[in-house]
């Protein structure tokens, strides 16, 4: 399968600059406000990979990244925003499990080398499946938990 690439900004300019480098390169959609974007996700999906700037003027914007983990774990979120201070970084790392955080006058080669590598990730990831779709603990650490469990007093 194919994998996709959204990208997400409400500045039209800024949208079409990168839409026209990332399509060369990748399976693009597009969309101009966290609401589109959320909308996108749910029928146009599964994508690997969004790449959103950080605030989007909508009701959605400033929880969009929170609210993509929610909805698809498993893509991988690049975030680009103009002049971000230091914590704005740091929280947008810490706090939204961001994969990537770019300032927007980055040179376009390389938030391309990082879309690769999550999409790079994804694959890994969708490759060795879910840990519902295997037996994550053996038989022996079965029994060790299920003992430890057992030997607590609470």
């Amino acid at each position: 399968m194919e994998q996709k690439v959204l990208l997400v900004d409400d500045d039209p300019v800024t949208r079409a600059f990168c839409a026209d480098i990332l399509a060369g390169h990748f399976r693009l959609a597009t969309a101009s406000s966290a609401t589109e974007a959320l909308r996108r996700l749910r029928q146009d999906g599964p994508f690997a990979v969004v790449v959103s700037a950080l605030y989007l003027p909508t009701p959605d914007g400033r929880s969009f990244p929170a609210t993509v983990r929610l909805l698809c774990p498993n893509t991988a979120l690049i975030v680009l925003a103009a002049d971000p201070s230091p914590e704005t970084v740091m929280n947008a790392l810490n706090n939204d499990n961001v994969f990537g955080f770019f300032n927007k006058s980055e040179p376009m080669t390389t938030i391309i080398r990082k879309i690769r590598a999550a999409l790079d990730m994804h694959r890994r990831q969708a490759a060795m499946g879910s840990p519902s779709d295997r037996n994550v603990l053996s038989m022996e650490e079965r029994s060790f938990l299920r003992k430890l469990a057992i030997s607590w007093p609470c």
